[in-house]
């Protein structure tokens, strides 16, 4: 496995040792190191060879020096990568107690979020050490202020009691890849019983199924790759999808809870859900409700490699003024992967109310009137609602051949809206919304994709969780297997 975060510090070479001597030694030691390891030695014979040439009588502007400077670097790359294999098995062989870790993603949001909430509440009646793992300063700040047991962001900042908690943790908890920051993270978690719960019911190819060339192949890409399992269990919504994601993932065992971010759709949000929401967004929406008029929440997927490029092209000029004219509110949240590019478009378009980036929507879509999307999975959590959905993909040809593959055959018979390519389309959609005929639609697929309509999904989760707690537990005990 090779981590491509910043190294932590490691001591430096001996004063006086000839870089190609140190080479040599690496070289030695890397022809002990796991397969994962050994990609690392062919960077390291070309900065050898690189070095050899630079020893050559040359100009006073060598390039030594930036050669060495790579040296280092892919030393400390070795000495980091040897650190976690050896981490990783100090965490298979350690101690394990009723300590579940929920595991950040990278805006506080989804289910992880909702499932972390539940556990918190029922830590004490179920006897459980529940604690956080954030993803960044903003979601640790975030999280402090409601409980103080939750670990530094900065693995600098972790203490020898925060490793110790790490390698104690029976079972990790996660919703998307598990690729913190923390280059220590998964190491220190990875003898931990892995719930993954997925971030939504997808129609796209993801997992092991979201491949490229070998000529596109990266570290980063295998890295993803190998986050998709195996895993204790994997969280779905429905027994019958069971087929569907062991195509994307591994996993031992599949438990159909449905997701603790849709509880949210079914009862008004405590002060605890509304955290790291959009306060001023909500409150614009509900007073545009109380006037009388209408709330269109527009959450449209990203696009590989085209920003927001993609979302001006097809007609959000035209969107807005179409809602602007009905004297509703539209309003747009842009992907996470895209949030970066908000603060550039938002000020061209002021009559649209942007969701500030990396917050959680699912508490604002309760004070919509109608939701618009594409491919995204909240299409399938706004069934919850039973309220109108539109299909919008400008771009269709060219998401499916540049961008993601499809595995929609659950909706080849029951789409949950109209289905339009064009903006017209779209706006013409719009106005006939006020009679909405898919209603019987909706709530068929709902009934197909969701086994529970019932809100309490987090509830299902916790007592899933005890059990894997106790499966990690019943493994330490001398005697058992």
């Amino acid at each position: 496995m090779l981590v491509h975060a910043a190294s932590p510090a490691v001591p430096g070479p001996v004063a006086g040792t000839d870089v190609a001597a140190r080479l040599e030694q690496l070289e030695a030691s890397n022809a002990q190191m796991v397969e994962a390891i050994d990609q690392l030695v062919s960077a390291l014979l070309d900065t050898r060879a690189e070095l050899a040439e630079a020893r050559k009588p040359a100009p006073p502007d060598t390039s030594r020096p930036l050669l060495e400077a790579r040296l280092q670097e892919l030393e400390k790359t070795v000495a980091l990568e040897r650190c976690l294999q050896d981490l990783t098995a100090v965490s298979r062989a350690h101690l394990k107690r009723r300590l579940a870790v929920f595991v950040g993603t990278t805006y506080l949001g989804c289910n992880v979020k909702y499932a972390w909430l539940a556990a918190r509440d029922a830590a004490a009646a179920q006897d459980m050490d529940i604690w956080f793992l954030p993803h960044d300063a903003r979601q640790e700040a975030q999280i402090l202020s409601l409980t103080p047991d939750c670990f530094p962001h900065n693995w600098d900042a972790w203490s020898a009691e925060d490793v110790q908690r790490a390698l104690e943790a029976a079972v990790v908890v996660t919703s998307d890849h598990f690729l913190n920051p923390n280059p220590y993270a998964a190491a220190l978690l990875a003898g931990a019983r892995q719930v993954q719960l997925w971030h939504g019911i997808s129609i796209k190819e993801i997992g092991l199924r979201n491949l490229v060339g070998l000529k596109h192949m990266s570290p980063r890409m295998g890295r993803v790759m190998a986050t998709c399992g195996p895993y204790a269990s994997l969280v779905g919504t429905a027994a019958h999808q069971l087929d569907e994601w062991q195509r994307w993932f591994s996993f031992e065992h599949y438990a159909a809870l449905g997701y603790a971010r849709n509880d949210v759709l079914h009862r008004e949000p405590s002060t605890a859900d509304l955290l790291n929401v959009d306060h001023d967004t909500r409150e614009r929406m509900q007073a545009t409700r109380r006037a009388g008029r209408k709330v269109w929440f527009y959450a449209p997927t990203f696009r590989d490699g085209k920003g927001l490029a993609w979302l001006l092209e097809a007609g959000l000029d035209e969107l807005a003024a179409a809602v602007q004219r009905q004297g509703d509110l539209l309003v747009l949240n842009v992907h996470p992967v895209e949030a970066p590019q908000v603060h550039k478009v938002a000020p061209l378009y002021p009559s649209i109310c942007f969701v500030a980036p990396r917050t959680d929507i699912y508490p604002l879509l309760r004070d919509s009137d109608a939701l618009i999307t594409d491919y995204s999975s909240v299409m399938f959590d706004y069934l919850h609602l039973d309220r109108p959905v539109l299909l919008y993909r400008p771009d269709h040809e060219a998401y499916v051949s540049q961008s993601r593959q499809l595995f929609d055959a659950k909706l080849d018979d029951a789409l949950p809206g109209v289905l339009v390519h064009r903006m017209d389309e779209l706006v013409q959609a719009l106005r006939r919304l006020r009679h909405d005929t898919h209603g019987a639609a909706r709530r068929a697929l709902r009934a197909r994709l969701f086994d529970h309509e019932d809100g309490a999904s987090a509830s299902r989760l916790l007592v899933h969780i005890d059990e894997q707690l106790q499966l990690a537990l019943d493994r330490h005990v001398p005697g058992r297997r």
